[in-house]
């Protein structure tokens, strides 16, 4: 297989994608590996968490239908035999693999990967998972569409990543060590209650919330032999938001201004997402956009799509945590921008990147509950 610095480079139909290429029966072709680990094969050996299928379901499927809807582009993908086979749209070039149990999707994606020219991988950053998969495509003779090891390492510890942010003059929740914690000396500092999550957790999974000290020393009392693995939060008042943005070199570019849908269960006293509204904040996107370049600055090896999620108060824009990849957001910037946003992820090889002038700002809802 060629290295991609050494093939012919060309400019694609919408003048956006210049990309490396070969030849399949005269035909100029791209081939790119999408996974979406949940729904790939990742827990092939595991019962699939509900929490996060229908998300990853739908971002799988929005990557898949954008991508293979830019004509010079082939995609290979595997899906979980319990699921449906993904079925390519009226047109797009793709092949799917199924991953069965007692199978090893890493060897079937490391051998899938030696047969493609780059590759975009959607994966939790729980347990190091993302950032393995990071590794495995930084080895291979590939290009790889996200973020860099280093990158996807430093943003998944969420108390790692407030740090760097507050060195950089970026303002950010205060986070605490969930096992070092001192419920009697913080018992006053904070009037809004508390949120304890998994440092490397995705979205809202385990992410709880307790309305005062003492609810929060009980259950810290309770799961002592898991402290080590959370955090501790103020609970923030405010909007809760997030912008979709491209990364490439220590430069940002904003796509979306987006208001996040979560909101408190009581009764079992933990956050739910259940989607968001893309571009519904547009009128943010100066400070978003300000914030944005500097946390590509601050963090240069992020790179593709990258999710900042944000809480608003008074002005105040408190950074929650970064993404290094395809956030749930997504699926809704196709509609929202009305322009593809794969073409927009491939774009970033050009050294002269810049985003169309004609790209719009619809408020779009995007439902990830059934």
């Amino acid at each position: 297989m060629r290295a991609w610095t050494t093939w012919p480079c060309m400019r694609s139909i919408t003048g956006m994608i210049s990309t490396s290429s070969f030849i399949n029966n005269g035909e100029i072709y791209l081939k790119i590996l999408l996974l979406e680990y949940i729904t790939a094969g990742g827990f092939n050996d595991a019962p699939l968490p509900d929490s996060l299928l229908r998300e990853g379901m739908l971002m799988r499927d929005a990557l898949l239908r954008d991508f293979g809807a830019v004509a010079q582009v082939e995609i290979t993908t595997t899906f979980d035999a319990r699921l449906d086979e993904p079925k390519p749209q009226a047109q797009h070039k793709m092949q799917s693999y199924a991953v069965h149990t007692n199978t090893h999707p890493t060897e079937i994606w490391q051998k899938l990967l030696s047969e493609c020219d780059a590759a975009l991988v959607v994966a939790p950053e729980t347990d190091g998972i993302l950032h393995h998969l990071t590794q495995s495509l930084e080895t291979a003779p590939i290009v790889n569409l996200g973020c860099n090891a280093a990158s996807v390492k430093l943003t998944a510890s969420k108390l790692a990543t407030s740090r760097v942010l507050q060195q950089s003059g970026i303002t950010t929740i205060p986070s605490y060590k969930a096992d070092t914690f001192d419920c009697a000396l913080a018992a006053d500092n904070s009037l809004n209650g508390y949120v304890v999550k998994p440092n490397d957790g995705a979205g809202c999974e385990n992410t709880w919330y307790f309305e005062d000290s003492s609810a929060l020393n009980h259950w810290l009392q309770s799961n002592a032999e898991v402290l080590f693995k959370f955090l501790i939060q103020p609970y923030q008042t405010g909007l809760a938001a997030s912008f979709s943005m491209l990364c490439k070199q220590g430069k940002a570019w904003v796509l979306a201004c987006n208001e996040q849908k979560i909101e408190i269960d009581r009764t079992y006293s933990h956050l739910k997402y259940s989607g968001s509204y893309v571009n519904a904040l547009a009128r943010h996107y100066a400070d978003f956009n300000e914030l944005a370049q500097r946390i590509a600055e601050t963090i240069p090896g992020l790179n593709g799509y990258v999710g900042v999620d944000v809480i608003i108060e008074d002005g105040v824009i408190y950074i929650v945590e970064i993404n290094p990849r395809i956030t749930t957001s997504y699926i809704g910037l196709q509609q929202s921008l009305h322009y593809n946003p794969a073409e927009l992820i491939l774009g970033l090889v050009n050294e002269d990147f810049s985003l169309p002038k004609h790209l719009t700002t619809h408020a779009v809802e995007v439902h990830v509950n059934a």
